[in-house]
């Protein structure tokens, strides 16, 4: 203790001197914090598990010729056109490579550039007692073995195993709903049976699964999938499909999209068909990853915060290299009264994470009036809701996104500044008393 009231005499006498050490450290505590929040939003949205697995599955796009493309055959018929596509996901299925395929709509996989949402009710009535929730959908063709959660690894939200459609979801009165829409919408995760309104149909709630995330980068939001019994055309989309399946265990993925794209592809040219293109679930994140800006908007925050570490470092270190030498005189008749260099160095790395704990809390008042007036990282996918964000994420609780960022930037700070001083402490406390007490 009587160390510590030492230091603190000591910094009180030197003011002047630690000003401006002060300053600078106030002034890169704000421009630090600005800078980290974007990076930890996004980084704590991705280190949230996606729901599904990625590994060994595929998404095989069918588009077909449009009326007015010269190859567009008009004596194909939607029914023809419909037994085309079952045919083709019966020729992927009996690959020996694959596991399992399921026929989905193109907005009813993960990190695909496509996006369908509605709004859940709670009944047909438009009133302060209907409760409304924002979600997304997605829809699979159940029929012939179609199972969108066995091909995308998705599990249920209570047991975590496999789940499987019953027949009576083949009525299309029934779907499944995500943890999220569950949690949100109903306040628990065991909702079997209850019931939804969506565009002023009844939905009962077959099953319920795990977290799941659509994009990459973002955080769980609110899902209901539906089991179709039927394929249909669809004016906006002019039948095009998805096909998706998962390899089996084992398979050599590079070897399998060789053969794929020679072997198999070109005799999926049927009907009005044309040629697909495979890509893996792997490649989408990437691709989402790219296309969103994400990737570059986290390398230039990434960039920011190595700049600023630099400089705190750079300044920390010749400021205290400079006081290091201005008290050699001290240093060296601590040494002489029986201090050791672990001592010396200690001293020196209390009084700089003083200097650092009084910096960062007064620049953290600044930061509270900054987030006050201007907010904290946007989450612009969240930013369309008209029922709120879901707090069951740090990032959406104002004072926990306060604290989370603020604990960062204080152990980034304070890491780049105690490094910064021991650097010259280390060296001045190496020399011996004598030829320190002799230089001064």
């Amino acid at each position: 203790m009587t160390m510590f009231q030492n230091i603190l005499h000591q910094l009180w006498n030197q003011r002047r001197q630690n000003g401006w050490i002060l300053l600078e450290l106030i002034a890169v505590t704000f421009f630090l914090w600005t800078v980290i929040d974007p990076v930890c939003v996004l980084t704590g949205n991705r280190l949230i598990a996606p729901g599904f697995e990625s590994e060994g599955r595929y998404v095989l796009t069918l588009e077909a010729y449009e009326p007015n493309d010269v190859r567009y055959r008009k004596e194909v018929t939607d029914t023809a056109q419909r037994d085309n596509l079952l045919r083709i996901a019966g020729l992927i299925r009996r690959c020996p490579e694959v596991a399992d395929l399921t026929i989905v709509r193109p907005y009813s996989f993960p990190n695909c550039m496509s996006w369908s949402g509605n709004t859940l009710t709670t009944d047909t009535l438009d009133n302060a007692q209907t409760r409304k929730l924002s979600a997304q959908y997605y829809e699979f063709y159940v029929r012939d073995g179609g199972n969108l959660f066995r091909t995308y690894g998705v599990r249920e939200a209570i047991t975590g195993r496999d789940i499987e459609i019953p027949e009576d979801c083949l009525n299309g009165d029934k779907a499944f709903v995500s943890a999220t829409l569950a949690r949100r919408f109903y306040g628990t995760t065991d909702v079997r049976g209850k019931k939804f309104f969506m565009s002023g149909k009844p939905y009962e709630v077959a099953g319920v699964f795990g977290e799941f995330k659509h994009r990459d980068y973002r955080l769980p939001f609110p899902l209901v999938v539906f089991p179709m019994s039927e394929i249909k055309p669809s004016s906006y989309i002019n039948w095009q499909w998805t096909v998706v399946f998962r390899l089996k265990d084992g398979v050599d993925a590079r070897a399998f999209e060789k053969r794929f794209r020679e072997e198999v592809a070109p005799q999926l040219q049927i009907g009005n068909f044309c040629y697909p293109e495979l890509i893996s679930f792997n490649r989408q994140i990437r691709d989402a990853l790219e296309n969103s800006g994400t990737v570059n908007k986290l390398r230039v925050q990434y960039a920011l915060a190595g700049f600023a570490l630099l400089c705190i470092f750079l300044g920390m270190t010749g400021t205290f290299w400079v006081r290091c030498d201005a008290r050699r005189g001290e240093i060296g008749l601590m040494r002489s009264l029986g201090a050791t260099k672990r001592d010396v160095r200690k001293r020196f790395l209390v009084e700089a994470w003083l200097l650092v704990t009084v910096a960062f809390l007064i620049g953290l008042v600044a930061v509270a009036q900054y987030v006050v007036t201007s907010g904290m990282a946007d989450l612009p996918e969240e930013s369309f809701r008209s029922d709120g964000l879901d707090t069951f994420y740090w990032q959406n609780r104002p004072l926990a996104h306060f604290l989370v960022v603020s604990s960062v930037v204080y152990v980034l700070l304070a890491a780049v500044s105690l490094v910064s001083t021991l650097i010259p402490v280390s060296r001045i406390a190496r020399e011996e008393p004598a030829d320190a007490l002799r230089d001064e």
